[in-house]
């Protein structure tokens, strides 16, 4: 089929399915949006994980009758360790000196603590952090140990937010999916209810299948792509807007960089075209054989 007379029959088609195409695209830019913010919760996962890694220990209270022997054989024990990188001692004044650090901000939580209330230490660095339970499990228990604390422990609640943020997006992407899907299909086949004669003139005149299917297929592939393009644009505005903006200096992590943001936009825009293109074919094929 020539191109222009391909455009002049995806125009006529726009035309007599305004309203319909309108809401594929607005119900395309909800689906998508919701499927790119997922994204950018997983890529948000993938970064804040990253960056603790480096920054997990493993801490390992002594008691307070500990004696040096056994403090020095805790030490040469973990040494050896072949996941362990580094082990280092932190007296009592030690540890208080960087719980003052921690909580400089909250005197209320200061003003209770003495140095002699918080145990001596040995903190542990490991190769990988997600490594630390055999540690934790080997040394429990031991004489000298009052206790072993794993941080990723303390970091579990905060990887259960983000995952269930994650997982309710992509939830809700799937639901909008199935909204956009079904308008598609809609359209499609109304479209060619109300084309069947022309169609059928076309046939008569010998034009091929993939020729009159090609102006419904482009036309929802298009509607596909509006919506994609839309949801990326949102998807900018989020990082320029909230993560750039409302969050730059409000938390500890590293927050996601453009390049997850781009990757995203290029993700939705492929997925409305190919999910509009693909739902036209099948209800072309499967229900109005034209």
């Amino acid at each position: 089929m020539r191109p222009r007379a391909l455009l002049t029959a995806l125009a006529a088609t726009l035309r007599r399915n305004l309203v319909m195409v309108g809401a594929v695209v607005v119900t395309a830019t909800i689906c998508l949006a919701l499927l790119g913010a997922g994204l950018l919760l997983r890529a948000q996962v993938h970064t804040v994980n990253t960056f603790l890694l480096g920054q997990v220990e493993v801490v390992v209270d002594l008691t307070d009758d500990a004696t040096g022997p056994q403090v020095r054989a805790l030490e040469s024990d973990l040494r050896a360790e072949p996941v362990v990188t580094s082990v280092d001692y932190e007296s009592k004044q030690a540890t208080f000196d960087r719980f003052r650090r921690d909580f400089h901000d909250s005197p209320a939580i200061l003003s209770g603590v003495a140095p002699g209330d918080l145990p001596a230490t040995v903190r542990v660095a490991l190769t990988d952090p997600r490594r630390s339970s055999d540690i934790v499990t080997d040394y429990t228990g031991r004489a000298g140990v009052e206790s072993v604390r794993d941080d990723r422990a303390v970091l579990a609640p905060l990887y259960r937010v983000l995952r269930g943020f994650t997982i309710g997006a992509f939830t809700l992407a799937l639901l909008q999916a199935t909204a956009m899907l079904a308008l598609i299909y809609t359209l499609v086949r109304a479209s060619a209810h109300s084309r069947r004669r022309e169609t059928a003139i076309m046939r008569l005149v010998g034009a091929t299948d993939t020729a009159i299917r090609a102006p419904f297929i482009l036309e929802s592939g298009l509607a596909g792509l509006a919506g994609g393009l839309l949801a990326g644009a949102c998807l900018v505005g989020l990082k320029a807007f909230l993560v750039d903006g409302a969050l730059a200096g409000e938390t500890a992590f590293p927050l996601i960089g453009w390049d997850a943001v781009w990757r995203g936009v290029i993700t939705v825009a492929v997925a409305g075209a190919v999910a509009g293109a693909l739902t036209a074919g099948f209800a072309l094929r499967r229900h109005l054989r034209v």
